[in-house]
């Protein structure tokens, strides 16, 4: 699930990392091509994966950065297709998983990435299993603890883990109203209060 990095793309590892877990959708990294590939295209055998910025310009639309409390550094979209890629996934009857990350990355190495995933028959308990199997199977995670909880109204889920020598949370939230859409925070070394205080800002911004 990784892409080519750039040199400049060292510190996104850094903070994105757990986007390198053995499942779903590179949020992270640089290198998009300039033409992105035609994400028209139905996922077939010969498809692993595509990422590009503008791959998907409505799934990134739908990703709050208009209105931001500041310019992210990245934004991009892309497709996973394969068994491999999907993992659980694919056992849950889904064949192409489309996602839109705003990636913001703070001096210090740390940073978050704002994500909308959409797929057909997606739901917030299938998207948190996938990522919880791929932590619990990757060679440098350790210590993954799960939790539930809520995002005001909405049903989220809590994935906490240690990554090589970051620790990182990734919360995945669904408002029923926009389903099968399901939305997540990945966040690399910040601590709880700022996780909970970017969570709540991506949920009240697209309740505008």
């Amino acid at each position: 699930m990784t892409r080519g990095a750039t040199p400049t793309a060292n510190r996104r590892r850094r903070s994105h990392g757990l986007a390198r877990l053995a499942l779903v959708v590179a949020i992270a990294t640089g290198g998009c091509v300039a033409a992105p590939p035609d994400g028209s295209l139905p996922c077939n055998a010969t498809i692993d994966a595509q990422r590009a910025a503008g791959f998907d310009v409505a799934l990134e639309a739908t990703l709050p950065i208009a209105g931001w409390e500041r310019k992210p550094t990245q934004v991009d979209s892309g497709r996973e297709c394969s068994p491999a890629r999907l993992g659980p996934l694919w056992g849950a009857g889904i064949r192409e998983l489309r996602s839109a990350g705003a990636i913001f990355d703070n001096a210090d190495q740390t940073g978050y990435t704002l994500v909308s995933y959409r797929a057909d028959g997606l739901t917030l308990e299938a998207l948190a299993y996938a990522f919880e199997r791929g932590a619990r199977g990757g060679r440098k995670t350790q210590d993954v603890r799960v939790e539930s909880e809520r995002v005001g109204e909405w049903p989220a889920t809590r994935l906490t883990l240690i990554n090589g020598d970051h620790g990182q949370v990734i919360v995945l939230f669904a408002d029923p109203a926009e389903s099968p859409i399901v939305r997540g925070v990945l966040t690399s070394d910040l601590p709880r209060a700022e996780v909970d205080r970017i969570v709540a800002a991506y949920a009240a911004a697209i309740r505008r």
